[in-house]
Protein backbone atom coordinates (compact mmCIF):
# COMPACT_ATOMS: atom_id res chain seq x y z
CA UNK A 1 0.00 0.00 0.00
CA UNK A 2 1.38 3.19 -0.86
CA UNK A 3 0.85 6.50 1.31
CA UNK A 4 -1.62 7.87 -1.08
CA UNK A 5 -3.80 4.71 -0.18
CA UNK A 6 -3.72 5.49 3.21
CA UNK A 7 -4.73 8.69 2.85
CA UNK A 8 -7.79 7.78 1.03
CA UNK A 9 -8.43 4.96 3.64
CA UNK A 10 -8.50 7.87 6.36
CA UNK A 11 -10.62 10.18 4.35
CA UNK A 12 -12.97 7.71 3.09
CA UNK A 13 -13.34 6.34 6.84
CA UNK A 14 -13.55 9.71 8.13
CA UNK A 15 -16.78 10.61 5.33
CA UNK A 16 -18.36 7.13 6.50
CA UNK A 17 -18.16 8.39 10.08
CA UNK A 18 -19.40 11.76 9.66
CA UNK A 19 -22.52 10.67 7.51
CA UNK A 20 -23.36 8.10 9.38
CA UNK A 21 -23.15 10.30 12.38
CA UNK A 22 -25.55 13.07 10.63
CA UNK A 23 -27.82 10.43 9.87
CA UNK A 24 -27.82 8.66 12.67
CA UNK A 25 -28.99 12.04 14.29
CA UNK A 26 -31.40 13.43 11.79
CA UNK A 27 -33.20 9.74 11.72
CA UNK A 28 -32.35 8.06 14.88
CA UNK A 29 -29.78 4.80 14.78
CA UNK A 30 -32.14 2.07 14.57
CA UNK A 31 -33.94 4.09 11.26
CA UNK A 32 -30.53 4.71 9.88
CA UNK A 33 -29.35 1.81 7.38
CA UNK A 34 -25.78 1.10 5.63
CA UNK A 35 -27.46 2.00 2.46
CA UNK A 36 -28.73 5.21 3.45
CA UNK A 37 -24.68 6.05 4.11
CA UNK A 38 -23.70 4.84 1.42
CA UNK A 39 -26.02 6.63 -0.68
CA UNK A 40 -25.65 10.14 1.36
CA UNK A 41 -21.73 9.60 1.47
CA UNK A 42 -21.97 8.86 -2.27
CA UNK A 43 -19.98 5.50 -2.28
CA UNK A 44 -21.28 1.98 -3.11
CA UNK A 45 -22.46 -0.75 -0.87
CA UNK A 46 -19.43 -2.77 -1.11
CA UNK A 47 -17.22 0.23 -0.36
CA UNK A 48 -19.09 1.06 2.53
CA UNK A 49 -19.13 -2.54 3.80
CA UNK A 50 -15.31 -2.65 3.14
CA UNK A 51 -14.23 -0.24 5.84
CA UNK A 52 -18.00 -1.50 8.08
CA UNK A 53 -19.32 -5.29 7.68
CA UNK A 54 -21.82 -4.36 9.85
CA UNK A 55 -23.51 -1.96 11.72
CA UNK A 56 -22.37 -2.35 15.05
CA UNK A 57 -19.05 -2.20 13.70
CA UNK A 58 -19.99 1.38 12.82
CA UNK A 59 -21.81 2.42 15.40
CA UNK A 60 -19.04 1.43 17.42
CA UNK A 61 -16.60 3.78 16.02
CA UNK A 62 -18.57 6.58 15.71
CA UNK A 63 -19.12 5.54 19.99
CA UNK A 64 -15.43 5.58 20.04
CA UNK A 65 -14.77 8.77 18.19
CA UNK A 66 -17.24 10.79 20.59
CA UNK A 67 -15.85 9.62 23.46
CA UNK A 68 -12.21 10.40 22.31
CA UNK A 69 -12.63 13.86 21.64
CA UNK A 70 -14.71 14.81 24.79
CA UNK A 71 -12.07 12.86 26.57
CA UNK A 72 -9.04 14.11 25.10
CA UNK A 73 -10.83 17.40 25.37
CA UNK A 74 -11.17 17.41 29.30
CA UNK A 75 -7.59 16.04 29.57
CA UNK A 76 -6.26 19.06 27.99
CA UNK A 77 -7.88 21.29 30.30
CA UNK A 78 -7.08 19.45 33.74
CA UNK A 79 -3.77 19.07 33.02
CA UNK A 80 -3.72 23.11 32.36
CA UNK A 81 -5.68 23.69 35.43
CA UNK A 82 -4.10 21.35 37.69
CA UNK A 83 -3.13 23.25 40.87
CA UNK A 84 -5.07 26.47 40.24
CA UNK A 85 -8.96 25.26 39.65
CA UNK A 86 -11.41 25.35 42.41
CA UNK A 87 -13.69 22.12 42.56
CA UNK A 88 -16.69 24.40 41.31
CA UNK A 89 -14.41 25.82 37.91
CA UNK A 90 -13.62 21.52 37.21
CA UNK A 91 -17.52 20.74 37.51
CA UNK A 92 -18.48 24.13 35.42
CA UNK A 93 -15.91 22.98 32.60
CA UNK A 94 -16.69 19.28 32.86
CA UNK A 95 -20.34 19.58 32.18
CA UNK A 96 -19.70 22.15 29.63
CA UNK A 97 -17.61 20.70 27.82
CA UNK A 98 -20.48 18.06 26.89
CA UNK A 99 -23.79 20.67 27.17
CA UNK A 100 -21.96 22.99 24.73
CA UNK A 101 -20.77 19.71 21.80
CA UNK A 102 -24.57 19.72 21.02
CA UNK A 103 -24.27 17.74 18.29
CA UNK A 104 -22.23 15.18 19.47
CA UNK A 105 -24.89 15.03 22.71
CA UNK A 106 -27.26 14.95 20.67
CA UNK A 107 -25.63 10.98 19.13
CA UNK A 108 -24.59 10.49 22.75
CA UNK A 109 -28.39 10.34 23.54
CA UNK A 110 -28.70 7.91 20.43
CA UNK A 111 -26.28 6.07 21.10
CA UNK A 112 -27.12 5.90 24.66
CA UNK A 113 -30.68 4.84 23.89
CA UNK A 114 -29.19 1.97 21.43
CA UNK A 115 -27.04 0.57 23.92
CA UNK A 116 -29.99 0.65 26.83
CA UNK A 117 -32.63 -0.86 24.42
CA UNK A 118 -30.64 -2.94 21.71
CA UNK A 119 -27.28 -3.53 21.48
CA UNK A 120 -25.60 -5.66 24.59
CA UNK A 121 -21.86 -4.74 22.76
CA UNK A 122 -22.95 -0.80 22.57
CA UNK A 123 -23.84 -1.62 26.59
CA UNK A 124 -20.46 -2.55 27.57
CA UNK A 125 -18.40 -0.03 25.78
CA UNK A 126 -20.65 2.70 27.47
CA UNK A 127 -19.86 0.75 30.41
CA UNK A 128 -15.96 0.95 29.77
CA UNK A 129 -16.19 4.48 29.00
CA UNK A 130 -18.06 6.02 31.89
CA UNK A 131 -15.54 3.72 33.99
CA UNK A 132 -13.07 5.61 32.06
CA UNK A 133 -14.67 8.98 32.56
CA UNK A 134 -15.40 8.42 36.16
CA UNK A 135 -11.63 7.29 36.41
CA UNK A 136 -10.56 10.35 35.02
CA UNK A 137 -12.49 12.40 37.21
CA UNK A 138 -11.34 10.63 40.32
CA UNK A 139 -8.00 11.04 39.30
CA UNK A 140 -8.27 14.51 38.91
CA UNK A 141 -9.57 14.92 42.32
CA UNK A 142 -6.91 13.04 43.69
CA UNK A 143 -4.25 14.70 42.28
CA UNK A 144 -5.34 17.82 43.53
CA UNK A 145 -6.10 16.18 46.93
CA UNK A 146 -4.57 19.10 49.12
CA UNK A 147 -5.99 22.24 47.51
CA UNK A 148 -9.59 20.27 47.09
CA UNK A 149 -9.73 18.14 50.29
CA UNK A 150 -11.14 15.47 49.24
CA UNK A 151 -10.69 11.81 50.60
CA UNK A 152 -10.58 8.60 48.32
CA UNK A 153 -14.11 7.63 48.83
CA UNK A 154 -15.71 11.07 48.88
CA UNK A 155 -13.25 11.72 45.42
CA UNK A 156 -14.92 8.39 43.89
CA UNK A 157 -18.49 8.82 45.04
CA UNK A 158 -18.04 12.42 43.40
CA UNK A 159 -16.91 10.48 39.88
CA UNK A 160 -20.08 8.87 39.57
CA UNK A 161 -22.15 11.70 40.82
CA UNK A 162 -20.57 13.86 38.22
CA UNK A 163 -20.98 11.28 35.55
CA UNK A 164 -24.90 11.25 36.54
CA UNK A 165 -25.08 15.03 36.48
CA UNK A 166 -24.12 15.33 32.86
CA UNK A 167 -26.02 12.92 31.94
CA UNK A 168 -29.33 14.33 33.24
CA UNK A 169 -28.31 17.59 32.18
CA UNK A 170 -27.97 16.62 28.59
CA UNK A 171 -30.81 15.01 28.66
CA UNK A 172 -32.20 18.61 30.09
CA UNK A 173 -30.95 21.01 27.50
CA UNK A 174 -32.28 18.40 24.90
CA UNK A 175 -35.43 18.22 26.04
CA UNK A 176 -35.17 22.39 26.19
CA UNK A 177 -37.29 24.80 28.74
CA UNK A 178 -35.93 26.75 31.16
CA UNK A 179 -32.22 27.50 30.53
CA UNK A 180 -29.56 25.37 33.31
CA UNK A 181 -28.20 27.60 35.90
CA UNK A 182 -24.36 26.06 35.47
CA UNK A 183 -22.60 28.06 37.45
CA UNK A 184 -25.20 27.78 39.86
CA UNK A 185 -24.98 24.08 40.47
CA UNK A 186 -21.24 23.99 40.00
CA UNK A 187 -20.97 26.74 42.80
CA UNK A 188 -23.43 24.93 45.08
CA UNK A 189 -21.29 21.37 44.69
CA UNK A 190 -18.49 22.97 44.66
CA UNK A 191 -18.60 24.29 48.87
Amino acid sequence: MNNNDGKNNISTRQLILQTASRLMMEQGVTSTSLADIAREANISKGTLHYYYPSKSDLIYDITQEHFSLVTISLINWMEQARGQASFADIIKVVVNSFLEAETRTKLHLYLLQEAVLNNEDLKVRFQDTYREWRKLIKDELDKQADLLGFTDEEARALSFMLVAIIDGLIIQRMVGGDSIPLHDIADYLGR
